[in-house]
């Protein structure tokens, strides 16, 4: 008994003797092979350096107010100071003025353009009627653009609503919005473009025929 437990120490130095030196792990797997105490791999850590651009190149055409969400872009002749001069006096675009002003003034030049091609491309464009027809005719198309005008203003806006309008202009400054995108607004709107084109109508008939004006469209 006292030499067994002599004995013991002298065979676990051995033991570990052999796992220092051979590298080997003493049991064995199912095929017999030993298993091998693989040395560990440490992963290496890899850096791409990339050159960036810092300063934005210059871009003819960009995206309204840098968001391409708006689906509108900025040219050189949409963002010029003289066109957005020349759209902010349309009346669509002059906010500063009441909607149904606005509308007159539509009506008014709707109107007053319409009498002539109806007079010259009418059915009865060869007969004596042709400025009565041609008339009647443009008045009709005013009638049917207002009702359809009160019918957008009907399905688009709800009473007691804010204005949907745009609040930034071209440079990006905030304004107000447009009050014609209301129901009272635009409502307005519609019934000064009837006022407006009956008007046009009545007056360029009145040039054309009453007043027998020397024009070619007669």
């Amino acid at each position: 008994m006292a030499t067994s437990v002599a004995s013991t120490p002298a065979i676990v130095g051995q033991f570990k003797g052999r796992i220092a030196t051979r590298g080997l792990l003493a049991p064995k797997g199912f095929s017999g092979i030993p298993l091998r105490v693989l040395p560990s791999r440490r992963m290496s850590t890899t850096f791409t350096v990339r050159a960036v651009q810092t300063d934005k190149p210059y871009q003819v055409i960009e995206p309204l107010n840098g968001d391409p969400f708006i689906g509108s872009l900025e040219t050189p002749i949409t963002s010029s100071p003289l066109i957005a001069w020349y759209l902010s006096n349309l009346p669509a675009y002059r906010t500063a003025v009441s909607p149904l002003l606005r509308g007159i003034e539509v009506g008014l030049a709707h109107g007053y353009l319409l009498v002539g091609p109806f007079v010259k491309t009418g059915p009865l464009r060869n007969t004596i009627y042709a400025g009565s027809a041609g008339s009647l005719a443009a008045g009709g198309l005013v009638v049917i653009l207002s009702i359809c005008l009160t019918m957008y203003g009907v399905a688009s806006f709800n009473d007691g609503e804010p204005s949907t309008g745009p609040t930034l202009t071209l440079t990006g400054r905030k304004k107000e919005a447009d009050k014609l995108f209301t129901a009272d607004g635009w409502a307005a709107f519609s019934g000064g473009f009837f006022f407006g084109g009956i008007s046009g109508v009545i007056w360029a008939y009145f040039l054309l025929y009453v007043l027998d004006l020397p024009y070619y469209i007669k």
